[in-house]
């Protein structure tokens, strides 16, 4: 291995035979100049163009989610309306009944409520409770079919907490209970059986409160008013009360109230119910990914015996987006990218390495002109041989050394001018210039690109003496130059050309 070899690295191999003989190979930081560049443009352009796809993506997933809570809570709202209109309709036919509560208008009354539920499905009882917390009429939905409660099933409800909420409200007011589940004679019905009751007071015709109408509306059409909307990815729907507690998850979290369940969102995540707590709807990000949520508050006025303002329940809807589905939309727009950018990487390589390798033969061409001027200098300063330069129009270009010597010149003195004036006697100047003319139109001469054993030349003394000369025509770039090499034949040029083989 040669020295160059030992301290370079070469990309490939060098030819040595056939066509290729000759093209160099090109060296690694040749193609790093290029190619490292480019692939630093190309990977920011890659992280560009992942980090805005990653954004308009999560942007369109959050603005989905965000449309699909409002959209559940649109209907959730609207769900309560019709509930309260219908709780007042009910309210209406009570009242009509308990004006002359005689057996016929109970017993209309009892038909009509009947009839109304078999039409309501999202309801499945409805009740007409006496002032003393005792219930005159219940009709409810069962597994059988609607039906009306018998006179010795009817209960007592005046240990309910909605009962003696309901009773303090002024007529027109609404309560709307937590939405909690279902319970009967003391103990929560199983399967669980989620409910929202709506409840106003009655009076008669003279301003006596009679008791309340309540209606006990299915709680899984407020649960599920989203679920129409999903789009079956892995996002998470949830609803939690007031309290902090589950009433739909995916997991036995559901029902967190119920004591042998006991989990709640309130402690699973406890920064984002701080935020749901401080704020009615928005996002909230953590480790474990983002929530979107927005409130439910019933419009309902309530007071306490005190007077003091009734704490309404709300109902909490959350979408939540894990950090995983995150990550994995982040990996297939990073995947899709690098199957449309990969051709395109590839093919920047082969341009780049073009072009690496185009720089390189251009480098060693201006190097190889470098190397051909220094030789051209140093042949031009050691020829014993006068060797003059002129162009088309017989300026004079080169005044090697010896042309100074022998001629009596300097380099500065002929810079410019016509070689005819400096080294052609006056008697030749004229052939010289039709010579050259002549040449120019035909390319053809008398001397031009011929040897000519000898002719007169003069110095700058003005003493002509005879040299050999030969003038060679070269064509570059579309001009033309002449070369003449002229030697001095007379006794002193002899001279002094021995002279100087002598010292050398």
């Amino acid at each position: 291995m040669d020295a160059r070899q030992q301290n370079s690295w070469w990309v490939g191999t060098q030819p040595s035979d056939g066509l290729l003989q000759g093209i160099p190979s090109v060296p690694l930081s040749q193609y790093a100049k290029i190619l490292l560049p480019m692939t630093a443009v190309f990977l920011l352009g890659f992280f560009l163009e992942h980090r805005g796809e990653s954004g308009t993506e999560r942007a369109r997933l959050l603005a989905h989610e965000a449309a699909v809570i409002e959209s559940g809570v649109q209907r959730v709202e609207r769900g309560l309306e019709i509930a309260t209109g219908d709780l007042f309709f009910v309210v209406d036919l009570v009242a009509e009944a308990i004006e002359d509560a005689t057996p016929e208008h109970l017993a209309a009354l009892e038909r009509s409520t009947l009839a109304f539920l078999q039409h309501r499905p999202s309801y499945f009882q409805i009740r007409f409770i006496d002032a003393a917390g005792q219930e005159t009429l219940r009709v409810e939905r069962t597994p059988a079919g609607s039906r009306a409660a018998a006179k010795n099933e009817l209960q007592n409800k005046s240990q309910r907490s909605y009962f003696s909420a309901t009773m303090r409200l002024e007529p027109g007011e609404v309560f709307v209970s937590p939405l909690e589940l279902n319970v009967e004679r003391g103990a929560v019905e199983q399967p669980f059986k989620p409910v929202v009751r709506l409840a106003t007071p009655i009076s008669n015709s003279a301003g006596q409160r009679q008791g309340i109408v309540i209606v006990n509306a299915h709680g899984g059409h407020f649960i599920d008013a989203f679920q129409q909307d999903s789009d079956g990815t892995d996002v998470q729907h949830m609803v939690i009360n007031s309290e902090g507690y589950w009433v739909r998850h995916r997991s036995e979290a559901e029902w967190g109230m119920v004591p042998e369940r006991g989990r709640s969102f309130q402690t699973t995540f406890p920064d984002v119910w701080t935020q749901v707590q401080t704020r009615s709807h928005g996002w909230a990000e953590t480790g474990e990914g983002l929530f979107y949520f927005d409130t439910v508050t019933p419009p309902a006025v309530a007071s306490n015996p005190d007077g003091e303002a009734h704490e309404l329940p709300s109902w909490i809807y959350l979408s939540f987006i894990p950090r995983r589905l995150l990550n994995d939309i982040s990996v297939q727009i990073a995947t899709s990218l690098l199957v449309l950018a990969t051709p395109l990487y590839f093919a920047l390589l082969a341009v780049g390495s073009l072009t690496a390798s185009a720089l390189h033969r251009r480098k060693l061409a201006e190097e190889a002109l470098r190397n051909l001027e220094e030789l051209k200098r140093v042949m031009m300063t050691a020829a014993l041989d006068a060797i003059v330069v002129m162009d088309e129009n017989g300026i004079t270009l080169e005044f090697n050394p010896s042309a100074q010597r022998i001629f009596g010149y300097t380099l500065e003195e002929v810079q410019g001018k016509l070689v005819a004036d400096l080294i052609i006697p006056p008697s030749y100047r004229e052939t010289h210039r039709l010579g050259l003319e002549r040449y120019l139109e035909t390319g053809e001469g008398r001397i031009i690109d011929k040897h000519v054993d000898e002719i007169k030349g003069i110095r700058k003394s003005g003493e002509e003496f005879p040299v050999e000369l030969t003038i060679c025509p070269i064509s570059v770039a579309g001009k033309q130059f002449f070369y003449g090499f002229l030697r001095d034949l007379s006794e002193s040029g002899r001279r002094e050309v021995q002279a100087d083989l002598t010292a050398s």
